[in-house]
């Protein structure tokens, strides 16, 4: 895999943590870099200080799987700083055009890894399937509530937050959403609160690194059945990206059918990002990548 491919998909990345219920995870599950995105993470430990002592940078630089690494997060950060912003003032503006063509996206790629992982599943994993498109559906049609914290609420804060980014179909960004605490982070990034920025990246950073091990364990147990319930959640993780939606007097997810004005337009985008999501995927696996 080419350091612009990589690069190409922290991009992905980093606009997707954007937008309330897509997240990094779902990009990288669907195309072909999570298990090795999880390695990277659950590489970081205590033994990384004695390769530096004993190997050097060349050392934590193999050892961190630096030619991924760095590309990756390259395109994350370039994706936050640029894209990620330009998403947001297009959901303000013509919302239903960036859902429709996630919805597209999404659909395309959550087809093409339940064809991929089919033919290894059996009868169970079809259950976790079912509990991961139930789980996504329970998040996704969750009320945004509104709140004040104290300074001892943002550890773990970020902790849900930053370890939500691993999991495909549940964004981040929603999940502060639903606690109320997404308003109270804006505001402290707009005026650069140092306390509770320090606060939250610190809890994130632990609870990233821990759901990183959890889901790197349950994997190597488990490996079809953790897929087929992370699939699950992919598809489950639609309702929040549905073209047609509204919302109530208390914030609440109200999806609606598309009348005949409102209909071609968003289609259009959910086709272009089926299309497209399924040319990646053939460019993929024509460079010998799969999406597993």
């Amino acid at each position: 895999m080419s350091w612009f491919s990589i690069w190409l998909r922290g991009l992905a990345m980093g606009a997707a943590d954007a937008v309330p219920g897509v997240s990094g995870g779902t990009v990288a599950f669907l195309t072909g870099i999570y298990e090795r995105w999880l390695a990277v993470l659950t590489s970081v430990t205590p033994e990384l200080w004695t390769v530096f002592r004993t190997d050097g940078v060349r050392g934590v630089w193999v050892r961190l799987d630096g030619g991924f690494v760095l590309p990756l997060l390259v395109g994350i950060l370039m994706s936050l700083i640029t894209l990620a912003h330009w998403i947001k003032e297009w959901l303000d503006v013509v919302p239903e055009r960036v859902w429709g063509f996630f919805f597209g996206l999404v659909i395309a790629m959550g087809l093409a890894l339940l064809t991929d992982l089919r033919s290894a599943m059996r009868t169970k994993d079809w259950g976790f399937l079912a509990i991961g498109v139930l789980i996504a559906l329970i998040l996704g049609l969750q009320t945004p509530q509104t709140a004040d914290p104290a300074l001892w609420v943002w550890p773990f804060a970020g902790a849900m937050a930053l370890s939500a980014m691993l999991l495909p179909g549940i964004s981040g960004s929603f999940l502060l959403l639903l606690t109320g605490l997404y308003p109270a982070l804006i505001s402290a990034v707009s005026t650069f609160e140092v306390s509770i920025l320090l606060l939250f990246v610190s809890g994130g950073a632990i609870g990233i690194l821990l759901m990183a091990h959890l889901l790197k364990a349950l994997l190597a147990k488990y490996h079809t059945g953790v897929l087929s319930c992370l699939t699950g959640v992919v598809f489950g993780a639609l309702v929040r990206v549905w073209p047609w939606q509204g919302a109530g007097e208390d914030g609440s997810l109200i999806l609606l059918l598309p009348t005949p004005e409102f209909l071609w337009i968003p289609m259009v985008f959910g086709l272009s990002g089926f299309v497209l999501a399924s040319l990646a995927l053939k460019f993929s696996t024509h460079n010998g990548n799969t999406i597993r």
